[in-house]
């Protein structure tokens, strides 16, 4: 719950500066009376405007980060650094090693690039968590069908080349 709020508010301050952002840039580039303001524009408008914007704030987390069940089968722990690598190609990298090797069913992606990190409001930590033949891959939603895709194929080629080898 505490993190579905964090999300929440983190979304709620992206969204208001975004929109911040682009009244000041369309005012300024724009002819307008020397009298006005940015902040005049919604005169009486307000209330309607911040209820937008918590609105969406609720529900964004609700529909923007999923989790994806795929079957696995056994073997997790013993091929994390390969499933590590094969996620390394889509700009994740594991998060710090002492964090993660603390359990072998868990593996902690995020994005290596600093600047997408700070768009998403270090909210971009993908987790692929191993149960009973089942790897769970947990998210925002494009990095969970990315990572969901990426593993199923992964897993198709393991088993042809099983299947080859026979």
């Amino acid at each position: 719950m505490l993190r579905y709020i964090i999300r929440s508010l983190k979304c709620l301050f992206m969204v208001a500066l975004l929109f911040a952002i682009i009244v000041v840039v369309m005012f300024y580039t724009s002819e307008h009376d020397a009298n006005l303001r940015p902040w005049n524009l919604f005169d009486g408008q307000w209330t309607k405007v911040i209820l937008f914007f918590v609105a969406y704030a609720a529900v964004y987390p609700l529909i923007g980060y999923n989790k994806r069940e795929i079957a696995f089968g056994e073997g997790f722990s013993e091929r994390r650094q390969e499933i590590a690598n094969l996620l390394r190609e889509m700009n994740l990298v594991p998060e710090r090693t002492e964090v993660s090797e603390g359990n072998p069913n868990v593996l902690k992606l995020h994005n290596n690039s600093v600047i997408i990190r700070l768009l998403r409001m270090f909210e971009d930590t993908v987790t692929l968590t191993s149960d009973q033949g089942m790897v769970t891959v947990e998210g925002q939603r494009k990095d969970v069908v990315r990572v969901s895709m990426k593993l199923e194929r992964y897993l198709q080629q393991r088993e042809e080349n099983e299947n080859q080898g026979q």
